[in-house]
């Protein structure tokens, strides 16, 4: 047997073998945009710190949160957000905001202590906003429509100061 035919074929298995072992690293490597999380300390900076996502769902927060009070809206089941504060804040500010006129989103907070905040349009707008001081600890944070299973694009803007 031709010996540059057999060190040939062993090459083009070695090509295929490594080709999927790539493919397999890239699809582990690939990260889900279903959830970011960020940890924050007094006087951060860049202030506001900014998280994206994409909000909306077929959950109702309300049911999330276990309240009715100003808790409107349609999110994912799992948070979009989770935000770890090493030190209690004296305020913390939350903001989301769109670029689309025509979204309408609302915000669920859960922290620690049984700590449950719904925020929809106290921004003076459409954008739901809630500033607050807020123990040292973990929030899960769900970004909602108003109309379910609309899917959208969203900031949430965090600040140590009142945001317009």
């Amino acid at each position: 047997m031709d010996v540059s035919k057999i060190n040939h074929f062993n090459m083009l298995k070695l090509g295929w073998g490594t080709f999927a072992s790539i493919t397999v690293a890239l699809a582990i490597a690939t990260p889900s945009f279903a959830q970011s999380a960020i940890s924050l300390g007094r006087n951060f900076r860049p202030d506001p710190a900014t998280l994206s996502g994409n909000g909306g769902g077929n959950v109702s927060i309300a049911s999330i949160a276990g309240i009715a009070d100003n808790c409107r809206g349609f999110a994912n089941a799992q948070p979009n957000h989770t935000i770890t504060l090493t030190e209690t804040f004296p305020v913390m500010d939350l903001l989301v905001y769109s670029s689309n006129i025509n979204d309408d989103p609302t915000m669920l907070v859960k922290g620690p202590n049984g700590i449950v905040i719904c925020a929809d349009d106290e921004s003076g707008g459409r954008n739901p906003q809630a500033n607050r001081r807020l123990p040292k600890g973990e929030y899960q944070v769900w970004v909602a429509s108003k109309t379910i299973n609309q899917s959208f694009r969203y900031t949430l803007s965090l600040s140590e100061i009142l945001q317009k």
